[in-house]
């Protein structure tokens, strides 16, 4: 309250900056405070602000000095810049100077400390190959992006989001990023790999079991496999970074480093029934009592030309709630008009199949994202998500409903944080989330952002704010075999036995079980059904199988993909999801693009034939238009699980669309799913089990469509110039057109027919690397 007083204000700032000269700013609640002065007193704060940016560190953002204190700052950024030879913060150089004199560095930092920019410096400097470990696909597309912009001028650097090794010879050094599960892949190259600097980047304990043990052992295998190798390991507003190098017995070769400096300020709103109330999270019970009426910010702010991120559950954007929830600020948001703005729509519509006069083919996402509402979540594409983050760090989206992948480490700052879902978010995750509020710009000023919370959820958002984070010391890769899950205990076991296959990313006991003999009778069923005159069938023919074949195929590859487990049978849950995969692969090979094979499903799902029959009886005079309606109504769409990744011993058999008519059939859900299924099922879960059985069962019998079949799920081609445009990174969407101007490609290069002079700007940019 005493803020609102000049006097008070000045004072207040005066005795905050002098802590921070002492200290350093790592006191939140002076951050907070530091926000509320510029709020309300807006010229007292600009007297001090160029100060108080040399005072946060924020050199970058200073301008010319003017006293004495600013001076002295700007002589101690000159002395980091000679000696790192970067503009840095003090906490970036720190951070950097560890890095270049230590064999592993771990350490925590808040989400506003320029970490993404550090990263940048480290990679242009590292003259050796750089392997990027993200925990999720979400982060993958932000790092190709900005690293494929720091360098678009060197088409020597191969960037990639699997570990392969061609353009050999045009590159002189790779950057690959990836997840967890994709970093077996690496030590089958390993004698042909020269790695300089592991960055494990969000390295904080992961809540999935099997992802925290594959994690682990990842670890520990590149510190075996690359001993000459960096290991750097970042995760935010964690206690104890040092868990890292106690939990993998590197406390010998490394240093960590707990930073707590800040740099941006936080304002805190309570909302209730859209009123809205000032309080703050460090606040005694009595001051919190004092809190004071608020106007509609986020309104305020929207009409600004302000961002906000709401966060949100995933069931809320799925049912669409999210629209009927926040159509208050929604109705807010006018049609965009900048060209810019709608060629990234255009190009997202194209690449999803959706169709903007369709009654069937509407994309809600679409229709809201020509308002600048946006939304983001793991299900959405790859590269529609590529696109999407784009489309937000060009400040164009005004609204974006996000999930949990914004806590992975997006660097994607809004001005407002307004947390719709409280559920699942621990205290890390939650520092996680409201750092996006206000995050650091190169303005000449001092940032601060909002972060509303629903009233019912004040008093334990106070509480997981306050509360600290602490990463295991010790591994589940040390625990007892017997504590473990069923389905992790094989890698466990592998890891300490070091006794991986490299070459299919499973463990030897694994391919010793996937080459038992009884197996043969399954993959010979498997290649009788799925092919016909050695060639593929496509999934209308798969459907058209007798009810007998499908049934053997589905136990068939059942008993296949179980062999490989340590357990003898999968829930039915799981055998459903294997099922629904058959003929999403079978899709994928016939229709390549992604848009394609939504459209594929969706004819199958949406029962097109039929509804084709029923219009055709129509225009015949057969039947009334009413009568035609009624029947179209009561056309209820096909079974299709949810995707889910496996072995999932809990997975629910959940159908896409439970009820209603085939007119109901939400495009944008079939889109996210046929996306999970893709990725999540058949890449991530089934490729590894059922490329090295048919791969085997090639070596011994020379059946060519074992190797065609093992393709065909690996790559989803089984054409050899599609394969390695693969492997080069291209997607099936690009390959359409690209394969045609080939005129020889192999792991050395890639040579182009003249004819590439006919492709447009757009194109020649994404094969540009590679001319």
């Amino acid at each position: 309250m005493i803020l609102f007083e000049d006097l008070h204000a000045e004072e207040t700032l005066q005795s905050i900056m002098q802590k921070m000269h002492q200290k350093g700013p790592i006191d939140a609640s002076d951050l907070e405070t530091l926000a509320y002065i510029k709020k309300f007193n807006p010229e007292i704060f600009s007297k001090y602000e160029q100060t108080l940016l040399y005072l946060l560190g924020l050199f970058y953002k200073a301008q010319q000095p003017n006293n004495l204190l600013e001076y002295v700052y700007s002589l101690y950024a000159g002395a980091i810049e000679e000696q790192t030879k970067h503009r840095f913060t003090p906490v970036q150089a720190s951070a950097y100077n560890n890095i270049m004199h230590n064999k592993v560095f771990s350490f925590s930092a808040p989400t506003s400390v320029g970490k993404s920019h550090l990263f940048r410096e480290l990679i242009k400097v590292e003259e050796k190959d750089i392997v990027i470990i993200v925990p999720s696909r979400a982060l993958i597309a932000e790092y190709i992006y900005s690293i494929k912009q720091a360098f678009h001028n060197d088409n020597s650097i191969l960037i990639l989001q699997f570990i392969e090794n061609v353009n050999i010879s045009k590159t002189t050094r790779r950057i690959y990023i990836i997840t967890p599960e994709r970093g077996g892949e690496l030590f089958k190259l390993k004698n042909q790999l020269k790695i300089g600097l592991f960055l494990f980047d969000e390295a904080q304990d992961l809540e999935d079991e099997i992802r925290q043990i594959r994690f682990d052992a990842l670890v520990r295998r590149v510190h075996l496999e690359f001993p000459q190798a960096k290991m750097v390991f970042t995760q935010p507003f964690t206690n104890n970074p040092e868990a890292q190098l106690e939990k993998h017995h590197l406390r010998s070769e490394g240093k960590a480093q707990n930073y707590n400096q800040l740099s941006v300020g936080k304002i805190c709103l309570e909302e209730n029934k859209r009123n809205f109330q000032y309080f703050s999270p460090y606040a005694n019970n009595k001051q919190q009592n004092s809190s004071v009426q608020a106007p509609n910010i986020p309104v305020e702010l929207l009409q600004q030309g302000k961002t906000i991120l709401i966060y949100i559950s995933k069931n809320k954007i799925y049912k669409g709630m999210h629209l009927e929830d926040f159509k208050d600020l929604i109705s807010l948001c006018r049609p965009l008009e900048q060209p810019e703005a709608l060629e990234y729509i255009q190009e997202l519509q194209n690449y999803i199949g959706a169709e903007e006069k369709s009654l069937e083919k509407h994309s809600m996402m679409i229709q809201m994202m020509k308002r600048g509402i946006v939304i983001h979540h793991g299900s959405i594409p790859l590269k529609a998500r590529l696109l999407i983050e784009r489309f937000i760090n060009h400040k164009f989206a005004r609204i974006c409903f996000a999930t949990s992948t914004l806590l992975q480490g997006i660097n994607m700052p809004f001005d407002v944080v307004w947390i719709d879902n409280f559920r699942s978010l621990p205290p890390l995750a939650l520092k996680n989330l409201i750092g996006r509020a206000g995050r650091t710009t190169f303005s000449h000023e001092f940032n601060f952002g909002y972060v509303i919370i629903k009233k019912p959820n004040i008093n334990t958002f106070k509480k997981r704010i306050n509360d600290t984070y602490v990463i295991a010391e010790t591994s589940k890769l040390e625990a007892p075999i017997a504590q473990l899950k069923e389905d992790s205990k094989d890698i466990v076991e592998a890891i300490r036995n070091n006794a991986f296959n490299d070459e299919f990313q499973l463990t030897n006991e694994q391919i010793t079980r996937l080459a038992e003999p009884n197996n043969e009778l399954h993959i010979s069923n498997i290649l009788n059904i799925l092919f016909s005159n050695n060639q593929l069938i496509s999934a209308s023919e798969y459907h058209e199988l007798s009810s007998s074949k499908r049934d053997i195929l589905h136990e068939s590859m059942k008993q296949l993909y179980t062999s490989h487990l340590r357990r003898k049978e999968l829930v039915r849950a799981e055998q459903v999801v294997l099922n629904t995969a058959i003929p999403i692969l079978l899709w994928r090979v016939r229709g390549k693009s992604f848009k394609e094979v939504v459209a594929l499903r969706y004819a199958y799902i949406a029962r097109k034939k039929e509804q084709e029959q029923i219009y055709k009886q129509q225009k015949n005079g057969e039947i009334t238009e009413i009568e035609a309606n009624i029947r179209l109504n009561n056309l209820s769409p096909r079974f299709s699980v949810v995707a889910q990744s496996l072995p999932n011993q809990y997975a629910k058999c959940a159908p896409l669309f439970p009820k209603g008519s085939v007119r109901q059939i939400n495009y944008d859900l079939l889109v996210y799913d046929t996306y999970d299924y893709l990725d999540k099922v058949i890449s991530l879960s089934l490729a590894n089990a059922f490329v090295a059985a048919f791969s085997l069962y090639y070596n011994h019998s020379r059946d060519p469509r074992a190797q065609a079949l093992a393709n065909y799920i690996k790559y989803g081609t089984n054409n050899s110039n599609e394969i390695w445009l693969l492997r080069y990174g291209f997607s099936f969407d690009d390959i359409e057109w690209i394969n045609p101007h080939i005129e020889r490609i192999n792991e050395n290069e890639i040579i182009f027919k003249s004819s590439i002079t006919t492709l447009n700007a757009t194109q020649l940019e994404i094969i540009g690397r590679f001319l």
